[in-house]
């Protein structure tokens, strides 16, 4: 994540980590009810602040429209795989510089009436470009077998 990035969010207030853990719980499950199953879903891993417990409330203004965190799920997939209507563009997911591999989705207020669920989804002939690996990792998506970054595996198919 950049520093400018970072930069642009409110403080935010963290849940105790049973409530985390819990909420984290139903985000899991309402994905695999919603995405499988499908045979043309690669794997879905689930990142960033619910699996660090950070996740929380922002004080006003909040972050992208929301005074809450969100789930941020990846989502790869085979290249003809078509984005479940259920699921709004997300303008602002651009972690890559090419705007054509930035498919990011959100559903608002999915959790409890209250957490947004974000899907970035990247297709498979994406998924195996060391280019766009390198840019993936950087932008703290694990993009490869050995990263660094915290990660979740919800689901992966057997190939």
């Amino acid at each position: 994540m950049t520093e400018e990035h970072s930069q642009k969010r409110s403080k935010k207030i963290h849940l105790p980590l049973e409530t985390q853990k819990s909420l984290r719980g139903k985000a899991i499950d309402l994905i695999k009810s919603k995405l499988l199953p499908d045979s043309k879903i690669i794997k879905i891993i689930l990142i960033g602040s619910s699996l660090k417990g950070t996740f929380g409330e922002y004080k006003p203004p909040g972050f992208r429209g929301s005074l809450f965190s969100d789930f941020d799920f990846i989502v790869f997939v085979e290249d003809d795989y078509e984005i479940p209507g259920w699921l709004d563009r997300e303008p602002d997911g651009k972690p890559f510089p090419d705007d054509k591999l930035n498919l990011a989705y959100r559903n608002k207020r999915v959790i409890d009436d209250k957490y947004d669920v974000e899907v970035f989804f990247i297709r498979k002939s994406n998924m195996n470009n060391l280019n766009i690996q390198k840019q993936g990792e950087e932008a703290e998506i694990p993009m490869t077998e050995n990263t660094k970054h915290k990660h979740k595996v919800i689901y992966s198919r057997e190939e």
